[in-house]
């Protein structure tokens, strides 16, 4: 029995200040530009989906579920357009970075656009950095989606 493998892509970015439209904007963009060039099983993780700003939630449950949904992914796409303002994907960032680095698994960081923020340690985080979703769909499919 030949078994499938589903990959996991979270997206990571600016959630804060912006309206629910904003925040899923270039999260569907990617997904559809994905799904309609490859045939692979996978779930895509918006958090915007799960937890808003100003909703009646516990943080520590969603920083918990965004915790393990960043554990349990094998892709992390990131918008670079918005990094200055997000703390959480500086510590997504740092997460990623550290369960790489204590061998937990390997999670492969794929940015997109012009960060509006300089700092080397964004730069070494990422895997590849892409100028378009267009761009970061085809390194996916080509490179990551194996």
């Amino acid at each position: 029995m030949v078994q499938i493998r589903t990959f996991k892509i979270f997206t990571a970015g600016k959630m804060g200040g912006l309206s629910y439209d904003k925040q899923m904007k270039w999260r569907k963009e990617l997904e559809n530009i994905i799904r309609s060039r490859c045939d692979k099983s996978l779930i895509f993780v918006h958090p915007p989906v799960f937890y808003q700003y100003g909703d009646e939630v516990n943080e520590r449950e969603a920083r918990t579920w965004e915790i393990n949904q960043l554990k349990d992914s094998d892709i992390v796409v990131v918008d670079l357009t918005t990094i200055a303002d997000s703390i959480g994907t500086h510590i997504e960032f740092g997460i990623i970075e550290a369960m790489n680095e204590f061998g937990y698994k390997h999670i492969h960081i794929v940015g997109v656009g012009e960060p509006n923020v300089s700092h080397p340690w964004i730069q070494m985080g990422m895997l590849r950095q892409e100028n378009t979703l267009e761009d970061a769909a085809d390194y996916i499919i080509n490179y990551l989606l194996l």
